[in-house]
């Protein structure tokens, strides 16, 4: 902020220097009433020490002209720069140190839950599983029918989650929808919690699948780089 301040106080600053000069330019004239030519003198920074002859009105207009540009062009530069800095600092803002997570954390609450809840084998009702995890960890989303529809109907952005490299190792809360098929109609999604990856039931796997299929992997915001997770699994059976 103060940087921005510095930038503007020299805004004001350029453009008042330049106003002093363009009045000192006019008012330092001298004219000549006695002359048939209608000619003005002056003698400033901007002429040489003589001083120098302008013949016309258009002429002083034109040096005016100039000189307002000039100061234009300074202000637009100084404004630009101020723009800079300003959307400089709200990036710095915005991607700032991630937070920590912990047993209270949205993400490990979710995860958490759906941990709990998960069966030894396969329901077909993972997406119901994973939304009621998601939202009894304060999660507010419109729930979808299909389990691939939580990736390509923005639901999960739309929640606070963004969407991540497949190949980055996996982080407690982490959420993975895998598209449909001619197989998978309704697609896939899981929740990672620490030490497995679970639906509506507890797979061996990241893929319930025995054969290779496209997926997405979307992490909450918050907590977009944090690699001190380890163990929180063992923390979030507390309650």
């Amino acid at each position: 902020m103060k940087q921005v301040l510095l930038i503007l106080g020299a805004l004001g600053l350029g453009m008042a220097q330049t106003t002093v000069a363009a009045e000192s330019y006019v008012l330092g004239q001298s004219t000549n009433f006695g002359s048939s030519n209608n000619t003005y003198s002056y003698s400033s920074t901007y002429g040489s020490s003589q001083g120098s002859r302008i013949s016309s009105d258009d002429e002083i207009s034109q040096a005016i002209q100039n000189l307002s540009s000039q100061a234009q062009q300074k202000e637009d530069r100084l404004a630009s720069l101020a723009q800079k800095l300003t959307t400089q600092q709200q990036y710095t803002q915005q991607y700032s140190a991630p937070a920590k997570l912990n047993s209270s954390s949205a993400p490990a609450i979710a995860a958490a839950r759906a941990s709990r809840a998960a069966h030894a084998r396969s329901t077909g009702r993972c997406a119901q599983y994973v939304r009621k995890a998601l939202q009894s960890a304060g999660y507010e989303f419109t729930p979808n029918p299909s389990a691939y529809q939580y990736a390509t109907r923005g639901t999960l952005a739309q929640a606070g989650f963004v969407k991540v490299s497949n190949g980055m190792a996996p982080q407690v809360g982490d959420v993975v929808v895998y598209d449909r098929s001619s197989k998978h109609r309704h697609g896939h999604i899981q929740i990672f919690d620490g030490s497995s990856w679970v639906s509506d039931f507890r797979q061996d796997d990241i893929s319930p699948y025995s054969g290779s299929y496209a997926y997405t992997t979307w992490r909450d915001s918050r907590y977009l780089d944090d690699a001190s997770n380890r163990g929180i699994y063992l923390a979030m059976a507390e309650d």
